[in-house]
């Protein structure tokens, strides 16, 4: 399957604050609009390779507080059984810390590939509908594709078109600390042997053992470094073009090329 990455989902805490960080390290951020299937509002900060970081907040900060406070009861389980799919991907990253915590790949007819897919053993849910409105009144759509195994990433295709979801001109892409776009990819598995497995069979991933006992993926155009723990899935992102990042960026999960990687 062809596919690229599309975007890294950055949970904040608000939106607006989150907004000016990014801005105040050199980063050109870009107003986006509210979700219709979760309670949710975002603002991109796009590169010029295509790729994007989303930061995610809830629309207001009380409703955060009472989802983490319902995940530390007895009724999460129920409360996710009950929910739809978008919000069982992405109401436990809310209720979680700040940071990297999802990844997005962009690929066409994503319903042929989830029927290929489960006749192959692998349980996906969707592709489901979902909508943005932009501050302009503008409505946006896509469809995702959301696999069980949270460690992977979920994938997306636009029934808008993609430009205007993220815009993809010099202005919104041009960063005045040189940041060029997403280089690599940090990804977190319980069982990070069934999870290499799965990229190499779904998406064609280039799997290598690394001595420290990680793996090094290699698909959609880019490098991804997955290791064991918890929380499942992505944990960091690595930035082309910039050599160091703040102290409260970085600790997001979210670093420069200076900064290490392997």
């Amino acid at each position: 399957m062809e596919c690229a990455l599309d975007h890294v989902v950055v949970v904040v805490t608000e939106l607006a604050a989150a907004s000016t960080a990014f801005r105040d390290a050199g980063f050109t951020v870009t107003p986006g609009g509210r979700h219709d299937e979760i309670p949710t509002e975002n603002a991109l900060v796009a590169f010029a390779d295509g790729s994007y970081l989303e930061l995610l907040a809830m629309r207001e900060r009380p409703a955060r507080d009472e989802l983490r406070r319902l995940r530390a009861g007895p009724r999460w389980e129920a409360h996710l059984r009950g929910a739809s799919a978008i919000a069982r991907r992405f109401l436990p990253r809310l209720a979680g810390p700040d940071g990297v915590g999802d990844a997005c790949l962009r690929a066409a007819r994503l319903a042929r590939f989830a029927a290929e897919s489960r006749r192959r053993g692998f349980a996906f849910a969707g592709p489901v509908a979902m909508r943005r409105e932009r501050r302009t009144g503008a409505a946006l759509a896509w469809e995702l594709l959301l696999p069980a195994e949270d460690a992977l990433p979920f994938l997306i295709e636009d029934r808008t078109p993609r430009a205007e979801r993220v815009s993809g001109d010099a202005a919104a892409t041009a960063h005045g600390n040189g940041a060029r776009g997403i280089a690599g990819l940090e990804l977190r598995s319980r069982d990070p042997a069934r999870t290499a497995l799965a990229c190499v069979e779904l998406f064609g991933a280039r799997a290598r053992a690394l001595p420290d006992g990680g793996t090094r993926l290699g698909f959609a155009g880019l490098e991804l470094r997955l290791g064991a723990g918890e929380p499942e899935g992505a944990c960091g992102v690595l930035l082309a073009g910039i050599a160091s990042l703040p102290a409260g960026l970085a600790a997001l999960g979210i670093r420069g090329e200076a900064d290490g990687g392997d």
